[in-house]
């Protein structure tokens, strides 16, 4: 038994088979939770559950079957079965979940992928970003916050709002998603789980605004915040009080926007999104202090080294006293912030 379990909601035309090449060495093990009429061919699955119907009600009926032994792994992956997957990627994500301590991720997806939400394209300047968002569509969860959102999945068809919920339900430092290992997203937003919805009358949008009222969530599903990550050169960045720790996280997104299939105003409004948290929105109320970031974020990867340093602060030179001087003193700053981030040594 391999420390990693993907479980797969599949059915005919499911892109699986490309993830499960070189099964023997990889570090995960997989299984299909299959909506299909007929058995699949499934080679070195643990376990393939039977089961018709949409995603979300599918998995969750297959994890109440299979618990006992879902349990026993130290994370799972429930990717749509539509992504395309490289096997080694796949095996490096788990590591890099469990290296970090996370509770709930994602791979980034490809440029070339279908998608909705620009937070989960790759950010090329990123090996790793930590957010306030995964999206469901490929949802990796230790087998603890497995077990603490399995009661959300109760009577949610599409899963909409699900990944407004998971998120608050773990911790910043704990929820990620990883640039290094992308997936591509095969085929458009729209599948087959919709017509689930229309039979039973009811919309996505009205599952998410259901999901979202039930636990409080007010905020718009897709203000979606990087709060830091590490970038490709090891340093690690993160939103603080400062113009310039801003600043740096702000170039970091734009020149990764800059390599992806967004808009101009997609770009806007996901950075302006960065803007408005950054400075406390339109009335500029701060629950908390910015700087609180990068410590909360530390305190959660402490096992790794990592460490987020923070600009030197601009000082100026004070004017002589005397004699006076006919015009003012020069006024000198010490070398620019912009240099003073960098990964602490392991």
């Amino acid at each position: 038994m391999k420390p990693y379990l993907i479980l797969y909601r599949a059915g005919p035309g499911s892109l699986h088979p490309h993830t499960i090449e070189r099964l023997e060495q990889q570090n995960f093990d997989y299984a299909l939770s299959w909506f299909g009429d007929e058995h699949p061919q499934a080679p070195g699955a643990v376990f393939v559950h039977m089961q018709k119907g949409p995603k979300y009600p599918g998995l969750e009926r297959t994890l109440a079957a299979n618990w006992e032994l879902i349990s026993k792994y130290r994370y799972v992956w429930m990717p749509d079965d539509d992504l395309l997957c490289v096997p080694e990627q796949v095996s490096r994500m788990f590591t890099t979940c469990d290296e970090l301590q996370l509770e709930l991720a994602q791979p980034a997806l490809t440029p070339d992928s279908y998608f909705v939400h620009p937070i989960t394209l790759q950010h090329a300047e990123f090996q790793l970003r930590f957010t306030n968002f995964v999206e469901i569509m490929a949802p990796v969860l230790s087998i603890d916050m497995l077990a603490r959102v399995f009661p959300t999945l109760a009577g949610n068809i599409s899963g909409y709002g699900l990944d407004s919920v998971w998120p608050r339900m773990s911790k910043l430092g704990r929820v990620a998603i990883l640039d290094d290992v992308p997936v591509k997203h095969t085929r458009p937003l729209g599948g087959p789980n919709y017509k689930f919805n229309q039979q039973a009358g009811l919309t996505a949008l009205q599952e998410d605004w259901i999901t979202c009222a039930s636990h409080f969530i007010d905020a718009n599903g897709d203000f979606q915040i990087n709060y830091g990550g590490l970038l490709q050169n090891g340093d690690a960045i993160a939103i603080g009080e400062s113009e310039e720790e801003m600043e740096l996280m702000l170039q970091a997104l734009l020149s990764s926007c800059s390599q992806v299939p967004v808009t101009a105003l997609q770009v806007t409004r996901y950075l302006g999104q960065h803007y408005q948290y950054w400075g406390g929105g339109q009335q500029n109320r701060l629950r908390y202090p910015r700087s609180l970031i990068s410590s909360l974020l530390e305190r959660a990867v402490k096992p790794t080294g990592m460490r987020f340093k923070k600009p030197a602060a601009k000082q100026a030179a004070t004017a002589p006293a005397a004699p006076p001087a006919p015009t003012p003193a020069p006024i000198h700053t010490v070398a620019s912030p912009m240099q003073s981030f960098g990964l602490h040594a392991r």
